[in-house]
């Protein structure tokens, strides 16, 4: 999916009903919190973001970001936010703006008329 200047290294997902989601961030994309961090030390708050420098491997992969030079300024007290759950994150153009993930049109009626197809044949 391209980015305004270069593209993402994110994989996308579908739902069964066609709706996009990340099944994974690498290092270097961008993101937007979604929800204020949660938990003892937590200092990420709703429409910070940054890029992604970690990546946690696995189901319940954190994410650390980097936020000075993007959010915050360069020398701003608040440089990065650690161990960031994926569930709070979403996707940003470079200036911070969320980018809507495009859903996959027709899968639904494709996916029901397979199946109807099926059943016809039996």
């Amino acid at each position: 999916m391209p980015a305004s200047s270069g593209s993402w290294a994110m994989l996308i997902g579908y739902d069964h009903d066609g709706r996009a989601y990340v099944t994974q961030y690498e290092v270097g994309d961008l993101v937007r919190l979604r929800m204020d961090e949660t938990g003892d030390g937590a200092m990420g708050k709703i429409g910070d973001w940054g890029a992604v420098i970690a990546v946690e491997r696995g189901f319940g992969g954190r994410l650390d970001l980097q936020l000075a030079g993007y959010s915050e300024r360069r020398h701003s007290a608040l440089q990065r936010l650690l161990g960031i759950p994926r569930s709070i994150v979403a996707p940003c153009d470079r200036h911070g703006v969320p980018v809507p993930l495009e859903p996959r049109a027709g899968l639904r009626e494709i996916e029901a008329g397979f199946s109807r197809r099926l059943r016809k044949g039996r």
